[in-house]
């Protein structure tokens, strides 16, 4: 399979927590929780179409002013999800600054939070100083937090030390691979057509008409289904898991099995070595033990970890090691 999602750590995994997932042929991009940003461009900040922050600890939200200062003059609307308390989170930050001269901004702030009792969205827009208008309650069925026809983003609610930390999945719907052979085949010209061909094609509009580029010129209108038949295959859609500031519980050890369950890509904190299990107990954190356990449990393609506790800067690749083990050791 052809990725079409490409994951990458914002920072070493000493440092604060940051995915960012570049969506492939789209211009666009993903973050998972929202540390230290500095290593990110405005030009791939501006990128961004959705955050989804685990909770609401400064490691995890400190990098949402450089996002705030990125945006501000964008004709541009960005979501923010994350778990219940997220909205007055956020209402406090932009309470912290001075918004005299901002009329006529038109950059859109939406905050959307959601938890196992319900959802909630609130707009802030930066011409209106980015005072909290409420949109009241959103449904958000099966923790599904944001969807467009290339992907979803599911949160699932995890107990960190009292408090709720969202796990998230970003899953591709459908996958669709196109044959190169079959494209000189027929003469189709490669192009920002195909990208229309795989939305129309999830989409299941399969009477949809396809405009399709040729290498010699011009071009031909092509049914879709028949077009999928000639050029494509369908399989199942890429999945990453991404699980961060979670208690070593039985409820939480399920629950991310579950979501994780034969993911292409794991990113999974790893605090604390296993031989200090009980002060990972005490500060509501995996293990890399468990974090690997958890990667085979759930019969994830790759392995990422990271949130290491700097107690082991001195050793830095021993957790990363007993990750792997618990991973890809045998029965």
């Amino acid at each position: 399979m052809r990725s079409v999602f490409f994951p990458r750590l914002v920072n070493g995994p000493f440092d604060d927590p940051a995915l960012y997932v570049h969506l492939a042929n789209r211009g666009e991009a993903l973050l998972f929780d929202c540390g230290d940003l500095h290593a990110l461009s405005t030009r791939e900040m501006l990128k961004l179409r959705a955050v989804f922050i685990s909770h609401g600890h400064i490691d995890h939200v400190v990098g949402f002013d450089a996002l705030l200062r990125a945006f501000l003059c964008q004709d541009a609307e960005l979501l923010v999800c994350g778990p219940p308390g997220l909205a007055d989170q956020i209402t406090g930050r932009l309470s912290g600054y001075t918004w005299n001269l901002v009329e006529g901004y038109r950059f859109t702030l939406i905050v959307r939070e959601w938890g196992e009792s319900g959802g909630r969205q609130v707009r802030f827009r930066a011409g209106n100083a980015f005072l909290p208008e409420e949109e009241g309650l959103r449904g958000c069925p099966e923790g599904l937090l944001y969807e467009t026809v290339a992907c979803r983003v599911r949160g699932v609610p995890l107990e960190h030390g009292g408090i709720v930390s969202l796990a998230f999945v970003l899953e591709e719907p459908l996958h669709v691979a196109i044959h190169k052979d079959a494209l000189e085949r027929w003469g189709y010209l490669p192009g920002p057509w195909l990208t229309r061909f795989k939305d129309q094609l999830r989409l299941r509009e399969h009477e949809v008409l396809i405009e399709v580029s040729l290498v010699d010129g011009g071009s031909a209108t092509v049914e879709l289904a028949e077009l999928a038949d000639r050029i494509a295959h369908c399989e199942r859609g890429m999945k990453i898991c991404y699980v961060t500031d979670a208690a070593p519980t039985d409820a939480n050890l399920e629950r991310i099995a579950g979501l994780a369950a034969n993911a292409h890509f794991l990113v999974i904190e790893a605090v604390f070595s296993h031989q200090e299990l009980e002060r990972a107990r005490q500060r509501s954190h995996l293990t890399a033990q468990l974090a690997g356990e958890l990667a085979r449990r759930a019969g994830v393609a790759r392995l990422l970890v990271f949130h290491h506790s700097p107690r082991y800067l001195d050793s830095p690749g021993l957790l990363e090691a007993e990750a792997r083990q618990a991973f890809e050791g045998e029965d």
